[in-house]
């Protein structure tokens, strides 16, 4: 991966309740299969600009955890 774009280095990982930025395309979701996270839901983002590839994803009682890079 290059450089991240400045919209991307905004995003402070962890913190709930963030929006994506404009350029950030949603690419689906996936549930989970280890113990204990299976009703959860992970979102896919990829940043249409410098490539970065995020993840939020939302407990099983649907509070936000907040992005993370994706690995």
């Amino acid at each position: 991966m290059s450089v991240m774009c400045l919209a991307c280095q905004r995003i402070n990982p962890g913190l709930a309740g963030v929006a994506p930025h404009s350029h950030l395309g949603h690419q689906g979701f996936t549930n989970p299969t280890q113990k204990g996270r299976q009703e959860s839901r992970e979102d896919h983002f990829r940043c249409l600009n410098c490539g970065a590839k995020w993840l939020r994803e939302t407990d099983r009682w649907g509070v936000d955890l907040g992005f993370k890079l994706a690995p």
